[in-house]
Parts: C-alpha cells; structure tokens; sequence
C-alpha cells in the first residue's frame, strides 16, 4: 500500500505536470462568490435593494389622516407618542413629519423676476427619508424645527428659476406673507419629482402661522429595506389605531414599483447563485475531463505498475489524489480570494461581517470542493483501476 505522504507528493507533481489551472481558477471563482455571497450577501442585498428602491421610491410609505374627505369630521394629527410607537416599529429607518396641505406663496427672486412656489412644512428627517442632495448650502435642522426659525429650503428647480444659480440662492431673502425667510439650501434628488419645484420650512413655523391645515396630518415613514414594506402596511394601522383615534387612516405605498424591483431582485440573485453553480459544475467537469485525458495518457504507465505488483486500490488512490489535489487547491485558493474580499467589501460598505459565518463558509467550501473532486475523479479512476494488465502494455 503506498504511503500517504508519497500519494500526496506524486499527485502534486502530476497536477502540476498537466497544467490544469483552468479548474483551479473555475472552482476558485465559484468558491468566491459563495463565501462572499454567503457572508455579505445581506449587506450587498441591503445595498442593491436600496439602489433600486431610490429609482422609484418603493420603501417610502406616505400616511395620512383623509378627514378632510369626510364631511363634519374634524382634521386629526399625529400625536407624538403615536410617532414614537412608529420610530420603535421593526423595520422603520426613519419617520418624517409634514404638514399635508402646503401653501402657495409668490416669491421674488433676481431682478424682477417671480415665481409661485408652493411651500410645505417638514421636519429635519424629510431630507434624508427621500435621500435629498444638498446641491447648496445644508438641509434643514432639528434646531431649525425645535426654535421654529424662519429659514427656507428650495428646491433645485425653484431656485434656478429664482436666482439663476443654487450658490446664489443660499442667503438670500424671500417673503412669504408678511414674514422674511432666510433660504439656507438647495436640494435635488431622484425622488423630488415635482417637488423640485417647491420650498421647504419646518413645519413647526408653518403651524405657528396656520398655513395648510395647521397640523401634522401626514407622515412619512422610510423603510429599512422594500422586504419591510409588505409588513409595515399591515403593521402601521395598527399602531395608530393603539395609539389614537384614526377611523380615515391612509397608507399609500407604490405596490407597483413594488412588484417590479421584487421581481427585478429575484432574477438578479437567481443569476448571480446561476453563476456560482456554472462556476463550479464547469469546475467538476473540468476535473472529469482531466482525469480520464490522465488515464488514457498514462495507460502504458497504470500496466507497467500492476506489473510490478501495484494493487488496484494504489492506483484508484493516485488519481483519485489527483484529482482532490486539483479540487481542494481551487477550494483554498477561493477561500482566500473570498474572505480578502469580504474584509474589502465590509470596509467599502461600512458594515461588519460575522467571523463565525465566514469560518462556517470557508469550511463548507473546502469540505464541498473536496466532493467536487471525488465526484469529479472517482469514475476515472475506476476504470484506471480496473485496467487489464496485458491491454495496458500494449496500449500505444
């Protein structure tokens, strides 16, 4: 019986001999993207998720009182500890405060020039719940909310046609009403629409001056991911409704949008698990191939060593080691391909990862890439195995 250490030492020079780097590159990719799909793939979903939800604003979810669409019933608000029993819901990110029904005011910009921009009231998180881009100047503050300052945000498209430049807008003075407002940014964004158009002060302001309906009557809440968002349309009613009186509650979300990236998602992840699985099945192939082209090669060899006395299981033991050799280098070079990756990929998402998750990975890997190479080699070397001695001598 060969001793293991020689087993192990012939295999690798034979790997080596045959030069079949193209396995060990096809499972080492596979072995990649699994370990890195495996250990981040939360994260990256999280990411490409929040990419796709930005294009059409699938995770933001508008509530609503609708009295007003009811007559005799009396306009009801959000209380605060109803808005704080939102903030605490599983999968909210963040809660916006607005105040429904804005107002249009005429503002004078550069020159003569005037335009009518409709002005709402919100909160210092309406920003971020939209993801707003501070073209100039700086998104409204809490303590702009908290000392109910007169400052105004505009929209990039208001502020164009106002003053002919988001820089210039910044500082300068608009009337609204009886009252001067400082404006203090310009903002942009894919979710802005119409909004561009618009202007923004804190809401507080707005309800000390009674304009629109003079209370937070909508809401709008961002969630963490569009996977929350089927739950917090159940979810959000009824906290409300724990909380105060809200018979016209509305929860508006773009059910359509919705089913798009969903379905989107599911063909993108399904591809990218395609390719894992391509990766590695051209990998098993590979070693297939590899391993019957060996035994045909080395015929002559396989006879010259049953003549000399080699058992069957010597031989079925030295391709089979060939072929693990190739499979397992593959497995390990993935491995630290692989986790060089995550520790990357953490550091340019910001986020950690799970060191046990990894180590469970990584041992999954090795232990697969191994069956890879069994199943791959095991039917070559069978037959090497098997080989009659007479045959394989004259085999030319």
């Amino acid at each position: 019986m060969i001793a293991t250490t020689d087993l192990v030492r012939v295999s690798l020079r034979q790997v080596i001999r045959q030069r079949g780097f193209g396995v060990v590159f096809s499972i080492a990719l596979g072995i990649t993207a699994f370990i890195v799909l495996s250990v981040l793939g939360q994260e990256i979903r999280y990411k490409v998720g929040q990419d796709l939800v930005l294009m059409g604003g699938v995770n933001v979810l508008r509530v609503y009182m609708d009295d007003q669409q009811y007559p005799g019933q009396p306009v009801r608000e959000f209380y605060s500890h109803t808005i704080q029993a939102l903030r605490e819901l599983p999968g909210v990110g963040t809660v916006s405060l607005n105040v429904r029904q804005g107002k249009g005011f005429t503002l004078r910009g550069a020159g003569e020039r005037t335009l009518g921009v409709y002005i709402m009231g919100v909160d210092a998180g309406f920003g971020e719940v939209h993801s707003f881009l501070v073209n100039a100047g700086r998104h409204l503050s809490e303590d702009d909310v908290n000392k109910r300052r007169r400052v105004c945000m505009l929209g990039g498209q208001a502020a164009i046609d106002l003053f002919g430049d988001a820089d210039r807008a910044v500082g300068k003075l608009v009337f609204l009403e009886r009252d001067v407002f400082e404006v203090v940014g310009v903002v942009s964004g894919v979710m802005m629409g119409e909004w561009t158009k618009n202007g923004f002060i804190p809401y507080t302001t707005m309800i000390d001056r009674n304009w629109g309906d003079g209370k937070v009557s909508r809401l709008f809440i961002r969630a963490i991911g569009w996977q929350d968002v089927p739950y917090l349309r159940v979810a959000i009613p009824e906290v409300v409704r724990e909380q105060q009186k809200a018979p016209y509650l509305v929860v508006y979300t773009n059910d359509l949008q919705l089913e798009r990236v969903e379905t989107t998602f599911m063909w993108v992840e399904a591809l990218l698990w395609l390719g894992i699985v391509a990766s590695l099945m051209l990998g098993g192939f590979g070693i297939w191939y590899g391993t019957f082209a060996a035994v045909r090669a080395r015929t002559r060899e396989v006879g010259l060593k049953k003549a000399m006395g080699g058992a069957d299981a010597d031989i079925l033991a030295q391709f089979l080691a060939e072929a693990l050799c190739k499979s397992v280098a593959g497995g390990a070079f993935g491995i630290i391909l692989g986790c060089a990756i995550v520790m990357t990929g953490a550091g340019m998402l910001a986020t950690g990862f799970s060191t046990a998750l990894l180590l469970v990975s990584s041992i999954g890997s090795i232990c697969f890439s191994a069956f890879i190479g069994v199943a791959g080699g095991i039917f070559p070397a069978m037959q090497a195995s098997r080989m009659d001695v007479v045959s394989a001598l004259r085999f030319e």
